[in-house]
């Protein structure tokens, strides 16, 4: 159902026009994220877990040694698609971002993280 999705400034990302009712918006999905940018001292790890938890999302989110911003994130579809939203468009305060990949979409049973954490 899902394919892997690069999100540049050249392109744009679609959300779903299906209902908040309608229950494909209820269905446990799973995605993998990698954020380009500059992230130097905005603290992006720190506000993509706030708005991840704002969300109700488990799952993780870390610095990588190349200096993007990487993680993994479950939870309802509609609250996946607004998070896709956040790391490509918005951000933390004073980040730029170049552009987003997000890949391995799926669909998934349950939710495995027992909440959303900052790895180092």
């Amino acid at each position: 159902m899902y394919t892997s999705t690069a999100i540049s400034s050249a392109s744009t990302y679609h959300v779903s026009s299906i209902s908040s009712s309608s229950p494909i918006n209820r269905v446990l999905v799973q995605i993998d994220f990698e954020v380009f940018g500059d992230f130097s001292g905005v603290y992006f790890t720190k506000y993509a877990k706030e708005m991840s938890e704002k969300l109700g999302l488990k799952g993780w989110v870390m610095l990588s040694r190349r200096g993007t911003v990487i993680g993994q994130i479950q939870g309802e579809k509609e609250k996946i698609d607004e998070m896709a939203l956040w790391l490509r468009l918005q951000g933390s305060p004073g980040s730029r971002i170049e552009h987003a990949n997000f890949t391995n979409w799926q669909i998934i049973d349950s939710i495995t993280y027992r909440n959303f954490s900052i790895r180092f």
